[in-house]
């Protein structure tokens, strides 16, 4: 099916996932054929990154079409859906309002989980409102099933997560904004770093993450987060 051929809808969000996997390669957050990412389409089918492609170098014709199981629908000769789909999916399922992911492979913050150092204590006030708490999931193995069982607890409550000695996932109601968040996960880590360079962070009061929850909860319900 060549770009003329789809909806305006598809149409949109093929050039939209072309550029976020452009922006996610020119800001390190992920390089060679690494990540992937996906985006509900209208029908309730799921467009996504092909498997093994540079993400930074994709065209809008390398997508591909998957169904809610991880099966091939659509796609050009010789494209397969990511391996990693299983994980998008699970969201997908878990969350009817998500409407794109983004999995990325951030350095700094994949380097927290491998020195076990948790991105969910409450230190960095712009992080708390725009993401909350940030959970590392427990390991599991890329391509499986599995994976989808180890982000099972915090699905619900969060749009982003870490993946223990892997990567980070973020989703949201578009694209753009699941890239944003996964910049974000990567600059808090960054930050983090920062401050234990400098000594180690200092934490906020109760008093003052609490000022926080409430600005975060008054965001959600605005729709501005």
């Amino acid at each position: 099916m060549t770009t003329t051929e789809l909806t305006e809808v598809e149409a949109a969000l093929r050039a939209e996932m072309v550029l976020c996997g452009r922006l996610l390669y020119d800001r390190g957050l992920i390089v060679a054929g690494d990540g992937n990412l996906s985006a509900r389409l209208p029908d309730g089918t799921i467009l996504m990154t092909p498997a093994g492609l540079a993400k930074g170098m994709l065209t809008v014709d390398d997508l591909v079409v998957v169904d809610l199981d991880g099966r091939l629908i659509r796609g050009a000769p010789g494209r397969q859906p990511s391996s990693e789909r299983y994980l998008h999916l699970f969201v997908y399922r878990q969350r009817p309002d998500v409407m794109a992911c983004v999995h990325a492979h951030p350095p700094t913050a994949v380097g927290a989980t491998l020195a076990g150092v948790n991105l969910a204590e409450p230190l960095l006030p712009e992080a708390l409102i725009a993401l909350g708490p940030i959970p590392t999931a427990p390991y599991a193995l890329t391509g499986t099933p599995e994976m989808g069982a180890a982000i099972a607890p915090f699905v619900a409550d969060h749009e982003a997560i870490l993946l223990a000695y892997h990567g980070a996932l973020t989703y949201g109601a578009t694209l753009m904004q699941a890239f944003h968040r996964m910049e974000q996960i990567e600059h808090c880590a960054r930050t983090l770093l920062a401050a234990h360079l400098f000594g180690g962070a200092r934490p906020l009061p109760p008093e003052r993450l609490a000022e926080l929850a409430e600005v975060r909860r008054a965001f959600r319900a605005a729709g501005r987060i």
